[in-house]
């Protein structure tokens, strides 16, 4: 499962600079804003995951090098910081990382009431 992933990751996702400290990887991810449009579908729906403040973006990234809390996701000339993110797994293993992000010099809405 982890190899279809990374080859749907490959194919269809965008290619984004992954930033851990010093260190900057260069990966294929899903990288998409929480718009109002989508937001209709995620109100009063939470996932066990919780609930996904406005003005978030959800970045779906392989397994290695993992995105952590505290790093940093640049794409198209931005920079986003990564608040959270978890492994997806299923019964054999870590099958992608997602995480949510914010852009990094606007304005940050993390934990606040939407």
């Amino acid at each position: 499962m982890r190899q279809m992933v990374g080859k749907i990751l490959k194919a269809y996702g965008a290619a984004v600079t992954l930033c851990q400290g010093v260190e900057e990887y260069a990966v294929f991810a899903f990288f998409q804003p929480v718009r109002s449009k989508s937001w209709q579908y995620l109100e009063g729906n939470y996932s066990p995951l919780g609930e996904i403040p406005r003005g978030q973006f959800v970045y779906i990234g392989p397994v290695e090098p993992a995105a952590q809390a505290g790093d940093t996701v640049r794409v198209d000339g931005k920079a986003y910081l990564l608040r959270r993110s978890e492994l997806v797994r299923d019964g054999n293993g870590p099958v992608y990382c997602w995480g949510m992000c914010v852009e990094k010099g606007g304005e940050d809405n993390w934990g606040r009431q939407s």
